[in-house]
């Protein structure tokens, strides 16, 4: 496609967008969320709270906000949310689809690194334009994993917890329905809240290039045509659950969704 084809593509997105302004909120209702991950996870409230409390010391210490934004990219309740899975699975293999600078990893590794866990990370993008950790902290693979979820990750690595913040629909969806066909992994996916889900999607499946958030994004379409609801803004969506897995959005700044097998909690 020639760039300036691609350029009208753009414009007449655009244009065609023009009612749908997503507008990410600043505050999250942090006793609600602590509550909610409580409640996923089974644990009593109080060492959720707990956790938060020592979450942000690590958080000030580390000058997080200051460094790493809270838009865009991973912020601090989501990277909490993450800090318990690891806390309370305790995983020997991290994986982050969709790194780009890094600035989401940097929060993880000083998560893993806080918690005294030998968590391996691994990184996979299709390019190299990390800036917020070295190669002695984690790996950075170079590689499209869409049609390789499960040797290229699955049976590649121990079991542990994926996060994945990529937006391509056949990606997200070739994670997602590889994930629900195991018991053994945890996956975390960015940007799964209804402020980020325009219902009207003018783009194509196959245009990961054009989508931006004023396309909106796929993760709520892709997640609920895996759970069988029709509509991507089914309130629904937030909270459900099938014979073998949990599904969580999080009221974050930018819905930070939760894939969590049962087999791990009774375990």
């Amino acid at each position: 496609m020639h760039p300036w084809h691609l350029r009208l593509i753009k414009l007449w997105n655009t244009y065609k967008l023009q009612s749908y302004r997503p507008v990410i909120p600043t505050e999250v209702n942090h006793a609600r969320l602590l509550g909610d991950i409580a409640a996923l996870l089974q644990q009593p409230v109080e060492r959720i709270e707990t956790l938060w409390a020592e979450y942000q010391g690590l958080m000030a210490a580390k000058r997080h906000i200051s460094r790493l934004d809270q838009v865009g990219t991973l912020s601090s309740e989501e990277a909490f949310v993450i800090h318990c899975l690891s806390a309370l699975f305790q995983p020997p293999a991290l994986i982050e689809i969709g790194t780009h600078q890094g600035k989401s990893t940097r929060r993880i590794l000083d998560s893993i690194a806080f918690l005294q866990l030998q968590t391996a990370v691994t990184c996979f993008d299709i390019e190299d334009l990390v800036r917020y950790f070295d190669a002695a902290e984690a790996t950075l693979v170079l590689r499209d994993v869409t049609d390789s979820v499960e040797q290229d990750i699955l049976d590649r690595y121990a079991p542990g917890i994926i996060y994945l913040d990529a937006h391509p629909w056949h990606l997200l969806k070739n994670v997602i329905a590889a994930v629900l066909r195991r018991e053994d992994w945890l996956l975390a996916i960015h940007d799964c809240s209804p402020i980020l889900c325009n219902p009207k999607m003018t783009i194509s499946r196959d245009q990961p290039s054009l989508i931006t958030a004023r396309t909106g994004h796929w993760e709520r379409h892709v997640l609920a045509e895996v759970f069988g609801l029709d509509d991507p803004l089914d309130a629904r969506l937030n909270e459900l659950e099938s014979d073998s897995h949990f599904l969580r959005i999080f009221g974050t700044q930018h819905g930070l969704g939760v894939i969590l097998p049962k087999a791990l909690l009774a375990a």
